[in-house]
């Protein structure tokens, strides 16, 4: 209880008396006089607080009436779940086995589908070959040469293409009668693209240079282009394992060229080798060395993964000249040592090519010359010996500006042939050797054709089998795909290569898409445990980089996982059962139980290899044993009308504008996400019909079950229907609701993708409702009013935040794994402030300067706080922590270890470690200040009961200091190597730490769970500009007409203009107009929905501490020595995140050290203001360092490819420059250091990656655009990172 008398800030009374014993101020004199000081300074600064009753448990029962009352008036959960209950259900068991034969079968048809097209290509490629040697086929069709108006673009390969022909690229050294059967593949090429689904390129590479493509488009355009150097076509001709070192020479006597030769030949070798090749890459001068220190690199070869290339990429591109000479006989000293403890630990088949490969200019010391030559021969002939001779030498002499050195050329090939008898070295080894070439390379030499086809020289052993590349770029347009190949033979004459690229999206859409229920979950791995997809990936469609290549141990990282991927990898069939420890669950787990009550839980492992492939496909059911519940034989409700979100196609009468979204507010509609089809990726890539809209609409509210299904998955159409009983709910609402001027929209999904949404609206056909943040937080809330956001809302809406429910089946079931749907509503940001003021009164005491109330979600990101509706904070609002607005509060809080905890995951669609905060929603009472000495901030926190949400409010008796450690430049945390439970750090990410050798993470890291589903950006079709005019809007608010702030405030887009367009001055007569007029309450500001948005120049923000207000010497000093003592922390730590190899201590890990995460690593940069006027955004001082602000960076938007995360020296802040909104001027002038600037937007949750930050910042970033093709021609795509969905509703 507090005491108050007259006016003042609130005293929060219920203080432990380890803050206010009386007893430790009198211990001795000194300590009483200065706590007089504090106590006499604080009524100075802040006026003398009374007496009056106030209780942060009685105010949460308010809110929590407040909330219950949203979800059950306003959104309909009551109503909703008490039909639910009513419906039928049918329950089902299973354990997987059934299951996964089914769907391995589907996966194994696809796969057959493409095999038969691979063996039709290469029966027609023969035959043409017949024909060719007495009827020669040589015309050539240059792709680059094709009239563009052959040519249409075409979504599914993202490019102009022309269907009816194939087309040619020509290698350097082509012979004007090679054989080219593109002509003869016209016709098939064709036809196999109308019956196969899902396949991309088709292409014959032949050998002697002639590169066929179908469907026929222009690509690589400058100059020639060699196939045969890609690693498609070397692991096809050459299909055995390669075991290679690459010796790039750069002493004394090589000359810049000659090393520029040497280093972009090592990068061409490099890049023609596949995850099956293993390769080293050493650089040779007076020592040897090889890309890393790590005892993997320096002992073994490292398999020629995209991690391992790029890591050695980076080796090369480093390797400068040396003074000293080379030490050849060093260098294959070392290359046959690493051959052979390859060799010794892996135990490779005879097939496997050893092959060292060197790159010098051949010169020896001139003194002794022979002698080096001789112990070069030396060493080869004897370390071959132990190999069996098995090893072949290819050298590439690097000529000097054309001069030829006949003596270093002899030796070279000497080399290759392995001649040690010319330099009397006797033959030991009763077996021959296996001799390799040389070759000379010069600033002339096409590098591609003469070292790019180096296998040349290695056995052809005429092993002609179809391979399944893993899944990587497409070279040719845009997504990822996956390769199926075979060689093409006239007898012993290899012809070429025949091959077919499948989009990855179609190839994996079973396992992607899979929901028999939310108990059950599927991944697909390779036979060496390679991860393709697992549910915490981003789905293929929408990825823009390849996963971290890595195995599935990473990914289901619970106890007992071990054994099954043993018994997954050697048995082609089979199922196993394990229990797991609640308190060592992963999150995709727990929200899948439907009996959470239990200390651990079965998971049962269910899997099969793909016949005919290399793949194994595995079903994960949690909690087999308990039955899960499915709708049964659904009717549609009478008086709902179904009416399907493209608005476009049907030519809706009532259409207008939902912000910026074409929509009605005659009906909900209904959008089928891409999992309600049977066939996801066909929904994707092919543009819908009128025709297939009235299919769809004729079949899912057929109550008579006659009309025959359009292709939608079985349980889709009982979705539809039980989602249509909320219609009258909804309906109703909208004409009597008092609340319609702050809801943006309702909607309802469902498992399968079944989204119900009003005010009906147009929505992008890549949308996914269960992957959206509002869904997952929901469930893994069941039956929580779960707050998410605030976010930015893609529809036009401005900052929203929504309330989300789930539904159960049953409601003595409300378990997770009992959700049958998911109901959400979306207010505007401004609402829940605005109930806080309208609700307790005491938030407005003083307009939130001293006295701040806010509401936090149980991740820590604040859902309502006055500095997300000040004008002049000059911060997008989404995803503002409680360490960025109250790190006083955060400090403390983190004493309570029962309250919150600091989490780590790992996520490997971004390759980061993200870490984040949870706080117990199973919290009684009220929290309070718990370290001695914060006496300048009293808070209490207690959760608002019924929600994910807690109530907080803080008394600021005066000036205080506190520091959460943020970096300044980016979300990388500030030392990755050490991690604190009680210390506070806003919520950021570290590099996933990867030995790219071994394939395996570190092993602090490996601990780690991964995090859950990757949060996808989203995008929405604009419609186009003339339509868009002529529109009314569906929503007239009359903003104009809104006199006094009250009646404004939180208004659906409306804003109360504050702030004059400088963003500093206040205005003497505010007023209400548009959002767009005046977004974030400042006249003219730019609207993050804008085109148009400004780039600044680089800058340094110098960040100065902020004059406090006059204190007494004692208190002062007292000041001073707390801020030298934060500097000395920060001199501390900062010295700590430099030492990169430092690790943490076991005695941390146990005790302190507490694993956290948090996701998202889109960049955005922005401006720097100053805020001289604060308004009432400051909330606390503190303490910072010098920034430097690095705009043009492409390292904004920063992937992490296993880099230490103490490599560069980060600032530390209470927030980010990414704070900064654009939303007021452009303004340069260096942010102040006791200002709190926003948003640190680019921290997520753990399932909610890429947020707004595109939207918002002066420093735009073109975000990639989707694979698909626009709906609406003319119209462009505004595409987001935002946590909403594309929709839009009404007020």
């Amino acid at each position: 209880m507090a005491r108050r008398a007259g006016k003042g800030p609130v005293v929060l009374s219920r203080i432990p008396q380890t803050v206010w014993n009386k007893s430790r101020l009198y211990q001795d004199n000194f300590m009483a006089c200065s706590w007089s000081v504090f106590a006499i300074y604080a009524i100075l600064c802040c006026g003398y607080c009374g007496a009056e009753e106030f209780s942060i448990l009685e105010e949460a029962q308010v809110l929590a009436v407040q909330m219950k009352k949203l979800s059950s008036q306003e959104l309909g959960v009551f109503t909703m779940q008490r039909i639910f209950n009513s419906f039928v259900y049918t329950e089902k068991t299973s354990n997987g086995e059934t299951e996964v034969q089914q769907l391995a079968k589907k996966i194994r048809e696809k796969f057959n589908r493409y095999l038969d097209v691979v063996n039709r290509n290469k029966q027609v490629v023969e035959a043409s070959y017949t024909a060719h040697l007495t009827s020669p086929l040589t015309a050539i069709q240059d792709c680059c040469t094709i009239p563009p108006s052959m040519m249409d673009f075409d979504g599914n390969f993202n490019a102009n293409v022309s269907k009816t022909i194939c087309c040619d690229r020509l290698s350097p050294t082509v012979n004007s009668r090679a054989f080219n059967p593109g002509r003869d593949l016209n016709s098939v090429l064709a036809d196999n693209l109308k019956s196969n689904p899902g396949i991309k390129w088709q292409y014959f590479s032949s050998e002697e240079g002639i590169f066929t493509v179908f469907p026929a488009h222009k690509f690589h355009c400058k100059g020639s282009y060699e196939h045969r150097s890609r690693p498609v076509y070397v692991s096809a001709v050459r299909p055995q394992s390669k075991h290679i070192v690459v010796l790039v020479d750069h002493g004394a006597s090589v000359t810049d060229t000659q090393l520029q030769i040497a280093r972009d030949s090592a990068l061409v070798l490099l890049n023609s080798l596949d995850e099956h090749d293993k390769i080293s890459i050493l650089s040779v001068a007076e020592a040897v060395r090889s890309c890393s220190l790590d005892l993997c690199y320096r002992s073994y070869l490292s398999p020629a993964t995209s991690e391992t290339k790029r890591k050695m990429s980076t080796f090369v591109s480093n390797i400068k000249a040396s003074d000293s000479p080379t030490q050849h006989a060093a260098g294959f000293q070392k290359a046959f040592q690493l051959l052979r403890n390859t060799t010794s630990l892996l135990k490779p088949s005879t097939t496997t090519d050893m092959v060292v490969i060197y790159l010098s200019s051949g010169i020896t010391s001139r003194d002794s010359s022979e002698q080096e030559k001789r112990a070069t021969l030396s060493v080869v002939k004897e370390e071959n010996r132990h190999l069996n001779n098995s090893v072949m030498i290819l050298t590439y002499a690097l000529m000097n500006e054309g001069v030829t050195g006949l003596k270093e050329l002899a030796f070279l090939r000497d080399l290759a042939e392995q001649n040690s008898v010319k330099y009397g070295v006797p033959e030991r080894s009763p077996l021959p050797v296996v001799k390799g070439s040389m070759m000379v390379l010069n600033q002339l030499s096409n590098l591609e054709t003469s070292v790019g086809r180096f296998y040349t020289n290695l056995p052809n052993r005429m092993i002609d089998l179809v391979r399944f590349s893993l899944p990587y770029t497409d070279p040719m347009g845009d997504g990822f795909i996956m390769t199926v190949s075979r060689p093409c033979y006239f007898g012993n004459l290899l012809l070429g290569v025949v091959g077919v690229d499948v989009n990855l999206a179609y190839i994996l859409e079973d396992v992607t898409y899979y929901q028999d229920s939310l108990a059950s979950y599927t991944f697909l791995i390779d036979n060496k445990g390679y991860t393709l997809m697992h549910p915490s990936l981003t789905r293929p469609y929408l990825m823009t980089e390849p996963p971290l290549h890595t195995d599935i141990i990473h990914y289901e990282n619970i106890p007992g996982f071990p054994v099954v991927r043993q018994n997954i990898l050697s048995l082609p069939l089979g199922s196993q059962v394990i229990a797991v420890p609640v308190n060592s669950s992963l999150s995709w787990h727990s929200n899948r139980l439907r009996d959470p009550w239990r200390e651990a839980y079965n998971v049962s492992y269910a899997w099969k290899l793909v016949q005919d492939t290399s793949f194994i496909l595995c079903i994960v059911y949690v909690q087999p044993e308990i039955p899960v519940k499915q709708l049964k034989n659904m009717n549609t409700a009478p008086s709902s009308k179904l009416l399907y979100h493209r608005l476009d196609l049907l030519g809706q009468p009532s259409s207008c504008l939902h912000f910026k979204q074409l929509a009605t507010v005659e009906s909900p509609t209904v959008m089928l996400a891409a999992g309600s089809f049977s066939s996801p990726y066909e929904h994707l890539s092919q543009p819908e019909t009128k025709r297939m809209v009235e299919h769809y609409t004729a079949y899912l509210s057929d109550n008579t079950r006659l009309i025959a299904n359009p292709g939608l998955k079985s349980s889709v159409r009982n979705e539809v229907m039980a989602t249509s009983h909320v219609t009258d709910e909804w309906m109703s609402l909208m004409e009597m609701s008092s609340l319609n001027c702050y809801i943006v929209r309702r909607y309802i999904a469902t498992p399968n993708g079944v989204l119900r949404i009003y005010p009906g609206s147009l929505m992008d056909k890549a949308f996914d409702p269960t992957r959206r943040q509002w869904y997952q937080h929901a469930v893994a809330n069941p039956g929580l009013i779960t707050f998410t956001g605030p976010y930015l809302d893609v529809g036009g809406a401005g900052y929203v935040v929504t309330i989300s429910h789930t539904i159960h089946a049953s409601s003595s079931q409300m378990a997770s794994g009992y959700a049958v749907a998911v109901m959400g509503i979306d207010f505007t940001l401004r609402y829940f402030y605005k109930v806080l003021l309208d609700l307790l009164p005491v938030c407005n005491q003083d307009k939130g300067n001293k006295i701040r109330c806010f509401i936090m979600e149980d991740r820590g990101y604040l859902v309502a706080h006055p500095t997300l509706i000040d004008p002049k904070g000059h911060a997008p609002a989404e995803q503002q922590h409680i360490t960025h607005k109250e790190p006083l509060v955060a400090n403390d809080i983190l004493n309570h270890p029962n309250f919150v905890k600091k989490n780590l995951c790992n996520s490997f669609s971004d390759r980061t470690v993200q870490r984040f905060y949870k706080f117990n929603t199973s919290i009684v009472g009220d929290l309070t200040n718990l370290v001695h000495g914060s006496h300048c901030s009293r808070y209490r926190l207690t959760r608002i009961p019924g929600t994910n949400a807690f109530a907080g409010i803080v008394n600021e008796t005066c000036d205080s200091l506190a520091f959460c450690a943020c970096s300044t430049v980016d979300r990388l945390c500030l030392n990755c190597h050490r991690m604190e439970q009680n210390e506070c750090e806003c919520p950021c990410e570290c590099p996933l730490e990867v030995n790219e050798c071994t394939g395996n993470l570190t092993y602090a890291e490996n601990r780690n769970p991964s995090c859950e589903v990757h949060q996808e950006p989203l995008s929405m079709n604009l419609i186009e500009g003339s339509l868009q005019e002529s529109l009314p809007q569906c929503i007239n608010t009359r903003c104009s007409q809104r006199y006094t702030s009250s009646d404004c405030f939180g208004v659906l887009d409306c804003e109360w203009c504050m702030v004059d367009s400088d963003g500093k001055t206040t205005l003497d007569k505010p007023y209400c107009a548009l959002q767009k007029e005046c977004f974030g309450g400042i006249v003219g500001a730019k609207s993050p929905y804008m085109d148009s948005m400004g780039i600044m120049d680089d800058e340094v923000a110098s960040l100065n501490m902020i004059k406090s207000a006059p204190v007494g010497p004692v208190a002062g000093g007292i000041m001073g020595c707390i801020m030298v003592l934060v500097l000395a922390v920060y001199a501390y730590r900062h010295q700590i995140h430099r030492r990169s190899h430092q690790h943490m201590s076991p005695l941390a890990a146990q005790e302190m050290s507490v694993r956290m995460s948090n996701l998202d690593n889109d960049r955005d940069e922005r401006d720097e203001d100053s805020h001289e006027d604060r308004g009432i955004i400051s909330n606390t001082r503190f303490i910072a360092a010098v920034i430097e602000r690095h705009t043009h960076s492409p390292e904004r938007r920063r992937r992490y490819w296993g880099r230490s995360g103490t490599e560069s020296d980060h600032g530390y802040s209470t927030m980010s420059p990414q704070e900064d909104s654009e939303n007021p001027p452009g303004n340069n002038d260096p942010l102040s250091a006791g200002v709190d600037v926003g948003n640190h937007d680019d921290d997520l949750d753990l399932d909610t990656p890429p947020q707004t930050a595109a939207l918002l910042s002066h420093k735009f970033h073109p975000y990639r655009q989707p694979h698909h093709h626009p709906l609406h021609p003319h119209a462009h795509h505004l595409q987001a990172a935002v946590t909403v969905h594309s929709v839009d509703a009404e007020c």
